[in-house]
């Protein structure tokens, strides 16, 4: 008896729980993961919808950064029809576009528009272009960025928090990091 009793209890208890959460977990998506690419850096993506930003090392012809514009940054339209689409000038100025100095032979300081507190340098190693940061206090490769906008923040959305994945360039371990904003 006191056994079916303590069964009753953790069950309820447990309903309770996870009721708690399907509020929650009912605004939970899934959002794609855009297709590598050899110049790929990373990617950002945001809680309002899967539209996302790419971020890929601009190259010349003799597979160098280029010193004019080293990165190129892009939409994938996965909320429309999943088209490629440019940056309007609003996009860039005011979030997604960077400014950009040399750090040295073929390497960049990439500031973000709307995050300049962090530099990701932009380098190519072993032929491969790589981005760069600190993730959790480690140097880190870069890979996504998820940014958590508050709900119905309109025109210009409330950031509470960002998150960074990446991977240790030395260990291979995933990095990760959550700021608030």
């Amino acid at each position: 008896m006191i056994m079916k009793s303590l069964h009753t209890f953790f069950f309820l208890f447990l309903l309770e729980w996870t009721s708690a959460f399907i509020p929650v977990l009912a605004g939970v998506r899934e959002f794609p993961v855009p297709p590598s690419a050899p110049n790929r850096l990373f990617y950002i993506q945001r809680s309002n919808n899967t539209n996302t930003v790419i971020y890929e090392a601009n190259l010349t012809a003799g597979r160098r950064l280029d010193a004019s514009d080293p990165v190129s940054v892009y939409w994938i339209r996965y909320a429309e029809q999943g088209q490629r689409e440019s940056l309007s000038m609003i996009q860039w100025k005011l979030a997604y576009g960077y400014k950009h100095k040399t750090a040295n032979n073929n390497s960049f300081e990439i500031y973000l528009n709307a995050f300049k507190k962090r530099t990701i340098w932009v380098d190519m190693q072993q032929g491969k272009p790589m981005a760069l940061t600190t993730i959790n206090g480690r140097k880190a490769c870069l890979q996504k960025v998820f940014v958590q906008l508050e709900s119905g923040s309109g025109l210009m959305p409330k950031v509470l928090y960002v998150e960074l994945f990446g991977i240790d360039p030395v260990a291979g371990n995933p990095v990760y990091e959550r700021m608030r904003v």
